[in-house]
């Protein structure tokens, strides 16, 4: 069974609106192809390729027709200008026949003076596509419609039906067939043209659109002046194409090739958006809204030393990748944390620091302000003499003099670190004084926090 996806009326039209790009499959869908030039009612015939699909007749109105009968914007049934061109169709939708009630001369006035009769009368248009539908593929239907000024009736259910044969019903009542596309409301609107569109997938080899009322209906009197009891429609610039591919960002980049489908982005990129337009994708880029090289993630590089500035923790001095983008530490810093190894001395078994190490330690101070990028790291350590916790214990508390005496020259806190490390991490042999000499030190370790 085929497929329907939902359908809506999508509103009041007066003036023409953009179609979709694909090639419409309806030729002359607007009635301005005919020959020779309608004249009088039942002709629909002499629109190009349409013909009835049932033993009801549907009519084509011109501008170049007889004005009284089939003439545009006046004719028998009403008043109205073509949606777009100089011509369009109309049908009897359904026609409310009613037939004297013989009840009431029996029954007196408590019964109606007629009643239902036949109530089936609905005429059908029908042309051949220019081409079979695909199985499975999504397609529009969209028509507009009018119900005729002078109709006294208006019903809902109008809507198109594609078929793969040609209908040639002989009766004169309505189709069993289903909608494919179809209004869901009562269309009353004498004034507009509405727009009637929807779409469904094709069961496939569908070769043949019929235009007319179906299903279960609604009905409703708008009876002005004498009741001619029809609902009759105008009906203007048929079309059914193929559906365009999902594309929920409206991107031109379907959903199923969509990297990003609900961001607006570029076909080039898979469609994903590209904010600062130096062809990375923003959700590829480091820094989306910096332009910067694709071999940088899409960050610029503004000191050129090849470190992004978004990784470049000195992203406006040339530097090295050792340091995170900042200077190579100078040889003569270098040298200072060197001497400060074994240069930091301290109160035999205290954290203490000599006034003879308060040279070694400003001199560090200086650097940590001549480097405001740099952090540092303060790592305390002892020899194995003693008791392992209470050489932890005492190295982490060198460590943090030495950190509180940098903080008490200037040095920003949240610059510094401190730890200890006891006696676990050996540089020199213990077994020796000038081995254990060496492990008794202070590192400065320069390190960049985020």
């Amino acid at each position: 069974m085929r497929r329907v996806l939902p359908f809506a009326i999508l509103g009041v039209l007066t003036m023409s609106t953009t179609q979709a790009q694909e090639p419409n499959l309806v030729n002359n869908g607007g009635f301005e192809t005919r020959s020779p030039e309608v004249k009088t009612w039942d002709e629909l015939s002499r629109a190009s390729g349409w013909s009835n699909a049932n033993g009801g007749s549907a009519d084509v109105f011109s501008s170049l027709g007889k004005a009284t009968t089939v003439g545009i914007p006046d004719n028998e049934l009403g008043t109205s200008n073509a949606f777009e061109g100089e011509s369009y169709a109309g049908f009897v939708a359904w026609k409310d026949d009613q037939r004297p009630n013989w009840k009431r001369m029996f029954n007196g006035r408590d019964e109606q003076p007629t009643r239902d009769a036949w109530n089936q009368y609905s005429e059908y248009m029908e042309m051949a596509l220019t081409s079979p539908l695909i199985k499975d593929q999504k397609y529009d239907i969209s028509f507009m419609v009018k119900l005729a000024s002078n109709s006294d009736r208006a019903i809902s259910g109008i809507g198109a039906h594609c078929s793969s044969t040609e209908l040639k019903y002989a009766h004169r009542h309505f189709l069993s067939e289903s909608a494919d596309v179809s209004s869901t409301t009562i269309l009353d609107n004498k004034k507009d043209w509405v727009e009637v569109k929807g779409m469904f997938v094709a069961d496939g080899d569908e070769k043949f659109i019929v235009i007319g009322a179906f299903g279960a209906k609604e009905k409703k009197d708008v009876i002005e002046g004498a009741d001619n009891q029809r609902a009759y429609y105008y009906i203007d610039g048929i079309a059914l194409r193929l559906h365009p591919e999902d594309d929920r960002d409206k991107d031109g980049v379907p959903d199923k090739e969509d990297s990003c489908p609900d961001e607006a982005g570029l076909a080039t990129l898979g469609g994903c958006p590209d904010g600062d337009g130096d062809g990375v994708a923003d959700k590829m880029d480091a820094c989306p809204t910096l332009a910067g090289p694709v071999t940088q993630q899409g960050c610029p590089d503004s000191d050129g030393d090849g470190i992004a500035d978004n990784v470049d923790k000195c992203p406006k001095v040339a530097g090295v990748k050792e340091m995170k983008g900042c200077p190579a530490i100078k040889e003569e810093t270098k040298k200072l944390f060197e001497k400060a190894l074994t240069g930091i001395q301290f109160e035999t078994g205290s954290a203490v620091i000599k006034k003879s190490s308060y040279g070694i330690l400003d001199q560090v101070v200086s650097v940590m302000n001549e480097n405001p990028e740099y952090n540092l790291e303060v790592h305390g350590h002892t020899d194995s003499q003693g008791d392992d916790a209470k050489n932890l214990t005492l190295s982490e508390k060198r460590a943090a003099s030495v950190r509180d005496y940098l903080t008490e020259k200037g040095v920003n806190g949240d610059r510094l670190r401190s730890s200890g490390h006891g006696e676990t991490a050996p540089v020199a042999d213990n077994g020796t004084s000038a081995g254990r000499a060496k492990n008794r030190r202070v590192e400065f370790k320069v390190m960049f926090w985020e």
